[in-house]
């Protein structure tokens, strides 16, 4: 009898943890939804100020989140780059500048998406390391 209580007193206690973590995690953890949007507890929130501040609470997660954004400025100036020396080259209308600018297009395009790749990638590690960091405020709060 008193290994049956026990058992189910272990069980109640591993439920009860189990049900917390997951209201914990619905309520704190975010997803992003686009640029600068995101979804926290079932709430979407937009704006560079609202998910910098989610980043606050993981200084890990708000530096590599910083680095992204750098990485993805970078790439859009090297595309806009490529692009302007395209439209200069075609509207000059020198035929031996096409080909040199076509292939400059071609590996700023390239380069473009690859920092932008990269950018993304940095970002969602970003938002798991900002998800973990609140993961584990909730034991400290218990």
């Amino acid at each position: 009898m008193l290994l049956t209580t026990f058992e189910i007193k272990a069980q109640f206690s591993a439920d009860s943890s189990l049900q917390l973590a997951r209201k914990w995690y619905d309520k704190e953890t975010i997803y992003l939804r686009g640029g600068n949007s995101y979804v926290k507890n079932n709430v979407i929130y937009s704006g560079g100020k609202a998910l910098r501040s989610e980043f606050m609470i993981s200084p890990g997660g708000l530096e590599l989140y910083l680095k992204s954004r750098r990485t993805r400025n970078i790439a859009l100036f090297i595309s806009l780059a490529g692009s302007a020396g395209t439209i200069v080259s075609l509207v000059s209308g020198n035929r031996d500048n096409l080909r040199k600018f076509f292939w400059v297009s071609l590996g700023t395009g390239v380069v473009s998406s690859v920092l932008t790749m990269q950018a993304n990638n940095q970002r969602d590690q970003a938002v798991w390391l900002r998800n973990r960091d609140a993961m584990i405020f909730m034991k400290v709060e218990q």
